[in-house]
């Protein structure tokens, strides 16, 4: 494998398991390994060209492991960790059926069965992004199936936990958001146009919340949380995404376009760059340039004749 400098996590996995604190319980370790692993992954995207990358096998004999995996490799590695630190636990990978999957092979999570029976669904995957922003998680013993085949923990017991742990010190990603929503409530606005005001916002969303993430996929469900979040439902209305990729013989780059077109407001995000404003014509010059999207309805807003990708 030829990994760049900072994607192999071996090392960050290694540290992960020599220093877990003895004086926990197993649902305490458990967390704390879900948590910490969060930190390091990012969903592959190269599933869009390339759904191979599902089946990918780990060789840990490589002592190498890419950040950048599937459901698939994320969820072995969490169920390895928990087998392996927690041995009176039992963890396992199981099929996860997600509405509006796209993909030929089901989405999957880890299933975790504790020496008191209690038995909880973990889907690390979806979480990567709550996890990497401070939000509160919402695939640890959140949830359970059609058939109520798994336990509930309290989003009060994981906050309690996650001081205990040092995740947090008194407040989550979702207080301060909060926070900035009432006041930027109290904020007056009189003399702005809707474009100013909107512009404002999202301003000081950048300047108040910005966050440090693995990987695209993270970062983009995290400005789409706090758009949902802060943006009026009008705001939201003009609101849409499209996703931009660049392929070259080394690796697949992406690019979110958040295009309020009514409003003449257009801001892109890339791991690169991060979050900037843009102009119509700089998305334009993008597609000149080699960047692709399988979008055909961006032409009506880019006035530019795009002819699908069907890599």
């Amino acid at each position: 494998m030829n990994l760049k400098v900072g994607q192999n996590i071996i090392p960050s996995i290694n540290f992960i398991a020599t220093s877990m604190p003895d004086d926990l319980t197993d649902l305490e370790k458990v967390r704390y390994i879900y948590i910490n692993l969060g930190k390091l992954f990012s969903y592959d995207y190269r599933i869009v060209a390339d759904e191979s990358v599902i089946s990918k096998p780990l060789d840990y004999a490589d002592n190498e492991i890419s950040r950048y995996q599937t459901c698939y490799q994320i969820s072995e590695v969490l169920t390895v960790l928990i087998n392996g630190l927690v041995p009176t636990c039992h963890a396992k990978v199981i099929e996860r059926k997600i509405n509006g999957r796209s993909f030929n092979k089901e989405h999957v999570a880890t299933e975790v069965t504790f020496k008191d029976n209690l038995k909880i669904l973990l889907d690390l995957t979806l979480d990567l992004s709550n996890i990497q922003a401070g939000l509160r998680t919402k695939e640890f013993g959140f949830t359970t199936n059609s058939n109520n085949d798994y336990d509930i923990i309290s989003l009060r017991e994981c906050e309690e936990t996650d001081k205990k742990l040092g995740f947090i010190a008194d407040k989550y990603t979702d207080d301060y958001i909060d926070e900035f929503k009432r006041i930027l409530n109290n904020t007056g606005f009189s003399g702005k146009s809707k474009a100013e005001i909107l512009d404002f916002k999202i301003r000081k969303i950048k300047e108040s919340l910005a966050k440090d993430f693995k990987g695209e996929h993270e970062a983009i469900r995290y400005i789409n949380t706090l758009f949902n979040k802060i943006l009026t439902n009008e705001e939201l209305s003009c609101l849409k995404q499209f996703n931009l990729s660049y392929e070259n013989t080394d690796e697949l780059n992406f690019m979110a376009i958040f295009s309020f077109d009514e409003l003449g407001l257009y801001y892109s995000y890339s791991n690169e760059l991060g979050f900037n404003k843009i102009n119509a014509s700089t998305v334009t010059n993008l597609l000149k340039s080699g960047w692709k999207t399988n979008s055909t309805s961006i032409q009506t807003i880019f006035d530019k004749d795009i002819t699908k990708n069907t890599r």
